[in-house]
């Protein structure tokens, strides 16, 4: 090397400073974590207690929309300036790295008696005229030639990283958009921060490194652990999809990403066409209007009491979309249940799904009388069956297998993310969404539950509750007398939870229909309370030796739970 460029590489890279740049991508942490605070401050002290109030109207209508607007451009502003913030401390780790590996060099060379110039070069001793014509003197000056060649290279590719180091970091500074703020997008500007973790970690050549895949929920937990609060933050702004479904991570942590991800997948939604997609015009719109009412929903519980916060704990619009949400904590939750929904259940479900997680929520704090946290999660994880004719799969059981796995990672992330503390875990299943808890109990482990309760169950695919992976003692069954799952049960999904013969204990049940098992005030909704704070529920009438008896009667671990 030679020339002024090399000098004034070398010497700057010598006497570089990694705190300069660290200190710049403090700031802009610092930014970043700003607009999140004030995103999260707005919807739980502005938008949330707004919607509570059911403010309507032609002046709420175009309130909500600037709020809305507002909250987008402090996500977008988080995420690029989490991507800045990233960039500028890879750029200074690896420039400081280079620095190591120059110094390092360096003094090698003096400690081989060799001169390293003020361009980088490495020379070896001077010799006078009778050393260089001693033939003694030729080997050794063969082995200091090779050491300066050998230390050469070294210099050489620390000052190459560096420079590379350098120039990926002004290439994706370049790439950044600077106006984000100043002209900003009607739609697509919160879409677009969804592929700004992968394309500046690609950029950065720090691409399939990042985040763990999401199949041990133990590992998931660990790896989070190991994070700083910044890295946290950066990875819930730029990869939003993937922490929001990883298993085994903080519920907090969890909401937070995947409403990330849910402003983006409605904008991206907003900003496109439905022949963008393999969708129909008519799926596309069913889609949008899915995504808006959850959205909806959520905003309107912020803000709420504790214990009736809502979580996001998953999403996935693709195909018949996916939703999971829980209203309290599970990590902290002294009790907690898994409600499993049946046939037509979709993400545009979900307002009536959280109204039935607030019914049973409601139950089990009224039946522990308020002493203990309760947390109730709807787990739409999986491709409910639609209703016939449009589609048969409700009577046969592979859309259950397909959500066995996913749900039995699911419950066993939620002892993941709870550590020490371990909640009471109890999951329902309601119509098809029994046959679905059935799979995933029968299989592997289990689902790690101390209750399980079947409501209008057509079968949970085993041929008796001993297959659950679960004491018999602690497995629920009941159906309305009057509805019409009851023809349906024991025919295609498994033998009829009821009979006798299955081995679970049928509860009471004084609703009607297929799905007035939440009504306020009933008896099937206190059970269920009940069953959820360990508390035993009030059973149906046995038949035994052909009379009808009132329980309590012989179950071995009633009254004792």
């Amino acid at each position: 090397m030679s020339g002024p460029a090399a000098v004034n590489r070398f010497e700057l890279l010598m006497c570089f400073d990694p705190a300069g740049l660290h200190a710049a991508a403090k700031s802009w942490h610092g930014l970043a974590n700003a607009t999140r605070s004030a995103r999260t401050r707005h919807r739980s002290q502005v938008d949330g207690p707004l919607r509570q109030m059911h403010w309507q109207g032609k002046d709420a209508e175009t309130a909500f929309w600037t709020m809305r607007r507002t909250e987008e451009m402090l996500e977008v502003v988080r995420v690029e300036a989490a991507a800045i913030a990233l960039t500028l401390n890879t750029v200074a780790d690896r420039m400081y790295q280079a620095q190591t590996n120059l110094k390092n060099a360096v003094q090698r060379a003096q400690e081989w008696n060799l001169t390293v110039g003020p361009d980088g070069t490495v020379n070896p001793p001077k010799q006078g005229f009778a050393e260089a014509h001693d033939p003694g003197e030729l080997p050794e000056r063969k082995a200091q030639l090779d050491q300066c060649k050998q230390l050469q290279q070294r210099i050489d590719k620390a000052l190459s990283d560096a420079q590379t180091a350098s120039d990926k970091g002004k290439e994706v500074l370049g790439n950044r958009d600077p106006g984000i703020l100043t002209q900003p997008r009607v739609f697509g500007a919160v879409a677009g921060t969804a592929g700004v973790g992968d394309a500046v970690e690609k950029a950065l050549g720090l691409d399939g490194i990042s985040v763990p895949d999401n199949k041990d929920p133990q590992k998931a937990a660990a790896w989070w652990k190991t994070l700083t609060p910044d890295q946290q933050a950066d990875f819930i702004a730029l990869h939003a999809d993937r922490i929001g479904a990883m298993d085994g991570l903080p519920s907090a942590v969890r909401d937070e990403a995947n409403r990330l991800f849910l402003d983006q997948q409605l904008d991206k939604s907003e900003a496109g066409h439905a022949r963008d997609t393999n969708l129909t015009s008519e799926e596309y719109n069913k889609q949008q209007a899915g995504l808006r009412a959850l959205r909806d929903r959520l905003a309107e519980q912020d803000g709420a009491p504790e214990g009736k916060q809502l979580f996001l704990l998953g999403l996935d619009p693709n195909g018949h979309g996916h939703a999971i949400v829980a209203m309290g904590n599970p990590d902290t939750a002294d009790h907690t249940a898994v409600l499993v929904p049946g046939t037509d259940t979709t993400i545009a479900s979900m307002p009536r799904e959280i109204k039935r997680i607030d019914a049973t929520q409601e139950a089990a704090s009224d039946a522990c009388q308020g002493t203990k946290k309760v947390a109730v999660i709807s787990w739409l994880g999986y491709d409910a069956p639609e209703i016939p004719p449009e589609n048969f799969s409700v009577a046969d059981t592979e859309r259950a297998k397909d959500g066995a796995a996913p749900m039995r990672q699911f419950t066993e992330g939620l002892r993941a993310a709870q550590g020490d503390h371990r909640s009471h875990l109890t999951v329902i299943g309601h119509s098809y969404g029994t046959t679905a808890v059935g799979a995933a109990a029968s299989g592997g482990a289990g689902l790690g539950a101390d209750d399980i309760i079947a409501l209008a169950s057509p079968g949970m695919i085993v041929p008796d509750a001993g297959k659950l992976h679960i004491s018999t003692d602690h497995v629920w069954v009941g159906t309305a007398n009057d509805d019409p799952i009851r023809f349906a049960s024991g025919l295609t999904l498994g033998r009829d939870p009821r009979s006798d013969v299955f081995g679970g204990h049928n509860i009471q049940i004084d609703t009607s229909g297929h799905s007035g098992y939440w009504d306020e005030g009933s008896i099937t909704l206190m059970n269920q309370g009940r069953i959820i704070v360990g508390a035993d529920p009030l059973q149906a009438p046995k038949k035994i030796e052909g009379h009808f008896v009132v329980p309590p009667y012989n179950v071995s671990g009633a009254g004792g739970r």
